[in-house]
């Protein structure tokens, strides 16, 4: 089965209001956003930049800053967060999912710049996430963490199903089920 055609990803934009009354913009990372996406990453712990991820870690370079900001729309979805601030906007906050090669499922991550955690980004990026989803024909998302808290608590409020990996008990497997 083929994912349904894309309707513009780079047109969509979202304003959010966050827990502590803050707005951001919620919208498709573009090509423009290489020094926004460059400078999210090296803001983050090392502990979380795997979350940036949908697969391998990479080591960041000029290549890996452009696919990140460049995602192939026929198999993937890349959303950011931002807030403005003198002179532009920062990157907080990103949700991305890669379909498989059946085209009807997709894994996905969400990760939020520490300093914007428990604001209500991550709740946000996945939401919209899922909706792009949902209109691309997904029918099953599945998310993969270590130990972590707050990604169990996001899980479960966005109804995804966890498990422990079979193959690595500090893993827990999430799993929505979407159509």
């Amino acid at each position: 089965m083929t994912m349904k055609p894309a309707r513009s990803q780079s047109s969509r934009i979202w304003t959010e209001r966050l827990r502590d009354g803050l707005v951001v913009q919620v919208r498709p990372l573009l090509p423009q956003d290489c020094n926004r996406e460059r400078a999210f990453l090296a803001h983050l712990p090392e502990e979380n930049l795997a979350q940036r991820f949908v697969g391998l870690v990479k080591p960041i370079d000029e290549a890996v800053v452009r696919d990140l900001t460049c995602p192939a729309p026929e198999c993937e979805a890349t959303i950011g967060a931002f807030v403005p601030v003198e002179g532009g906007e920062i990157e907080v906050g990103v949700a991305a999912y890669v379909t498989r090669p059946d085209g009807v499922h997709c894994d996905c991550t969400v990760t939020v710049d520490p300093d914007w955690q428990k604001l209500g980004v991550g709740r946000v990026l996945m939401k919209h996430l899922i909706e792009i989803a949902r209109e691309h024909g997904i029918r099953r998302m599945y998310a993969m963490t270590e130990c972590h808290t707050g990604a169990h608590a996001l899980g479960e409020y966005l109804g995804f199903h966890s498990r422990p990996d079979p193959e690595d008990p500090h893993v827990t497997t999430f799993e929505l089920v979407l159509h």
